[in-house]
Protein backbone atom coordinates (compact mmCIF):
# COMPACT_ATOMS: atom_id res chain seq x y z
CA UNK A 1 0.00 0.00 0.00
CA UNK A 2 2.84 2.39 0.76
CA UNK A 3 4.11 2.02 -2.79
CA UNK A 4 0.64 2.56 -4.27
CA UNK A 5 0.09 5.69 -2.20
CA UNK A 6 3.54 6.95 -3.07
CA UNK A 7 2.74 6.57 -6.78
CA UNK A 8 -0.31 8.78 -6.25
CA UNK A 9 1.82 11.31 -4.39
CA UNK A 10 4.56 11.22 -7.05
CA UNK A 11 2.01 12.01 -9.76
CA UNK A 12 1.76 15.51 -8.28
CA UNK A 13 5.55 16.10 -8.15
CA UNK A 14 5.83 17.38 -11.76
CA UNK A 15 2.93 19.78 -11.12
CA UNK A 16 4.63 21.13 -7.99
CA UNK A 17 7.93 21.62 -9.83
CA UNK A 18 6.26 23.25 -12.81
CA UNK A 19 4.27 25.60 -10.56
CA UNK A 20 7.42 26.46 -8.64
CA UNK A 21 9.34 27.20 -11.85
CA UNK A 22 6.49 29.39 -13.12
CA UNK A 23 6.26 31.28 -9.84
CA UNK A 24 10.04 31.77 -9.87
CA UNK A 25 9.81 33.64 -13.17
CA UNK A 26 7.50 36.21 -11.57
CA UNK A 27 9.85 37.02 -8.69
CA UNK A 28 11.20 40.59 -8.76
CA UNK A 29 14.73 40.03 -7.37
CA UNK A 30 17.01 38.80 -10.19
CA UNK A 31 19.67 36.89 -8.23
CA UNK A 32 17.38 34.79 -5.98
CA UNK A 33 15.08 34.25 -8.97
CA UNK A 34 18.00 32.84 -10.95
CA UNK A 35 19.04 30.57 -8.08
CA UNK A 36 15.52 29.18 -7.79
CA UNK A 37 15.21 28.70 -11.54
CA UNK A 38 18.53 26.83 -11.56
CA UNK A 39 17.36 24.69 -8.64
CA UNK A 40 14.13 23.78 -10.43
CA UNK A 41 15.97 22.99 -13.67
CA UNK A 42 18.47 20.86 -11.78
CA UNK A 43 15.75 18.80 -10.10
CA UNK A 44 13.75 18.51 -13.32
CA UNK A 45 16.96 17.28 -14.96
CA UNK A 46 17.29 14.42 -12.47
CA UNK A 47 19.79 15.85 -9.98
CA UNK A 48 19.41 16.16 -6.23
CA UNK A 49 19.68 19.59 -4.63
CA UNK A 50 22.15 20.30 -1.85
CA UNK A 51 21.09 21.73 1.48
CA UNK A 52 23.04 24.93 0.76
CA UNK A 53 21.02 25.49 -2.44
CA UNK A 54 17.75 25.22 -0.56
CA UNK A 55 18.91 27.54 2.18
CA UNK A 56 20.14 30.06 -0.42
CA UNK A 57 16.56 30.58 -1.65
CA UNK A 58 14.81 30.40 1.73
CA UNK A 59 13.98 34.12 1.83
CA UNK A 60 11.82 33.70 -1.29
CA UNK A 61 9.45 31.38 0.56
CA UNK A 62 8.41 33.64 3.42
CA UNK A 63 7.28 37.02 2.20
CA UNK A 64 7.05 36.78 -1.56
CA UNK A 65 4.84 35.04 -4.09
CA UNK A 66 6.08 31.69 -2.79
CA UNK A 67 4.71 32.03 0.75
CA UNK A 68 1.94 29.48 1.35
CA UNK A 69 -0.72 32.18 1.65
CA UNK A 70 0.23 33.67 -1.74
CA UNK A 71 0.63 30.58 -3.92
CA UNK A 72 -1.67 30.03 -6.88
CA UNK A 73 -4.57 27.66 -6.19
CA UNK A 74 -3.32 24.94 -8.57
CA UNK A 75 0.07 25.09 -6.87
CA UNK A 76 -1.54 24.67 -3.43
CA UNK A 77 -3.62 21.75 -4.72
CA UNK A 78 -0.52 19.97 -6.02
CA UNK A 79 1.31 20.51 -2.72
CA UNK A 80 -1.75 19.24 -0.84
CA UNK A 81 -1.59 15.99 -2.78
CA UNK A 82 2.05 15.56 -1.75
CA UNK A 83 0.85 15.60 1.87
CA UNK A 84 -2.15 13.35 1.06
CA UNK A 85 -4.57 16.20 1.79
CA UNK A 86 -7.82 16.49 -0.13
CA UNK A 87 -7.23 19.05 -2.90
CA UNK A 88 -10.95 19.66 -3.51
CA UNK A 89 -11.55 22.38 -0.95
CA UNK A 90 -11.66 26.17 -1.13
CA UNK A 91 -8.24 27.78 -1.49
CA UNK A 92 -8.20 29.38 1.97
CA UNK A 93 -8.95 26.02 3.59
CA UNK A 94 -6.27 24.28 1.52
CA UNK A 95 -3.68 26.88 2.49
CA UNK A 96 -4.59 26.62 6.18
CA UNK A 97 -4.47 22.79 6.17
CA UNK A 98 -1.22 22.74 4.23
CA UNK A 99 0.45 25.18 6.62
CA UNK A 100 -0.89 23.28 9.63
CA UNK A 101 0.41 19.93 8.38
CA UNK A 102 3.83 21.30 7.41
CA UNK A 103 4.25 22.98 10.80
CA UNK A 104 3.21 19.75 12.52
CA UNK A 105 5.95 17.91 10.61
CA UNK A 106 8.40 20.61 11.65
CA UNK A 107 7.42 20.11 15.31
CA UNK A 108 7.93 16.36 14.87
CA UNK A 109 11.34 17.13 13.36
CA UNK A 110 12.36 19.10 16.42
CA UNK A 111 11.24 16.27 18.69
CA UNK A 112 13.13 13.79 16.53
CA UNK A 113 16.29 15.90 16.74
CA UNK A 114 15.93 16.00 20.51
CA UNK A 115 15.40 12.24 20.70
CA UNK A 116 18.16 11.42 18.22
CA UNK A 117 17.98 9.33 15.07
CA UNK A 118 19.85 6.52 16.78
CA UNK A 119 16.80 5.86 18.93
CA UNK A 120 14.62 4.96 15.94
CA UNK A 121 13.97 1.40 14.89
CA UNK A 122 14.25 0.62 11.18
CA UNK A 123 10.46 0.70 10.84
CA UNK A 124 10.24 4.09 12.59
CA UNK A 125 13.05 5.44 10.42
CA UNK A 126 11.23 4.37 7.25
CA UNK A 127 7.94 5.82 8.51
CA UNK A 128 9.64 9.13 9.30
CA UNK A 129 11.05 9.31 5.77
CA UNK A 130 7.72 8.40 4.21
CA UNK A 131 5.88 11.10 6.16
CA UNK A 132 8.34 13.66 4.77
CA UNK A 133 7.90 12.60 1.14
CA UNK A 134 10.44 9.82 0.59
CA UNK A 135 9.32 6.34 -0.40
CA UNK A 136 11.76 4.36 1.69
CA UNK A 137 10.46 0.88 0.85
CA UNK A 138 13.24 0.28 -1.69
CA UNK A 139 16.05 1.97 0.26
CA UNK A 140 18.50 0.60 2.76
CA UNK A 141 18.50 1.77 6.34
CA UNK A 142 21.71 3.78 5.81
CA UNK A 143 20.21 5.63 2.82
CA UNK A 144 17.10 6.44 4.84
CA UNK A 145 19.20 7.76 7.69
CA UNK A 146 21.31 9.98 5.37
CA UNK A 147 18.18 11.41 3.72
CA UNK A 148 16.43 12.02 7.04
CA UNK A 149 19.52 13.71 8.50
CA UNK A 150 19.55 16.11 5.54
CA UNK A 151 15.83 16.78 5.98
CA UNK A 152 16.23 17.45 9.70
CA UNK A 153 19.12 19.86 9.08
CA UNK A 154 16.92 21.80 6.68
CA UNK A 155 13.88 21.73 8.93
CA UNK A 156 15.86 22.91 11.96
CA UNK A 157 17.17 25.91 9.98
CA UNK A 158 13.74 27.12 8.84
CA UNK A 159 11.30 29.37 10.65
CA UNK A 160 7.53 28.83 10.67
CA UNK A 161 7.23 31.67 8.14
CA UNK A 162 9.28 29.54 5.71
CA UNK A 163 6.86 26.59 5.83
CA UNK A 164 6.41 26.85 2.08
CA UNK A 165 10.05 25.87 1.50
CA UNK A 166 9.63 22.86 3.77
CA UNK A 167 6.53 21.78 1.82
CA UNK A 168 8.36 22.18 -1.49
CA UNK A 169 11.36 20.30 -0.09
CA UNK A 170 9.21 17.20 0.22
CA UNK A 171 9.36 17.15 -3.58
CA UNK A 172 12.78 18.70 -4.16
CA UNK A 173 14.64 16.34 -1.83
CA UNK A 174 12.82 13.12 -2.63
CA UNK A 175 12.07 13.24 -6.37
CA UNK A 176 15.46 12.00 -7.54
CA UNK A 177 16.55 10.10 -4.44
CA UNK A 178 17.43 6.50 -5.34
CA UNK A 179 14.61 5.47 -7.60
CA UNK A 180 13.72 1.74 -7.59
Amino acid sequence: FLHAYDCIRRDSYPDVLQSLALAARALPEPQPRQLLQQLCAQVQGGARPHLAQLLAVRSLFSGSLLALNRLQVDHVRALSQVLFLTPHLPAFVLRHRLRSHVLEIQHLDRALLHLGLGQLSEEELRAACYLRGLNSTHLGQAECRVWLEQWLRLSSELQASEASLLAHSMVLLSLNYSQP
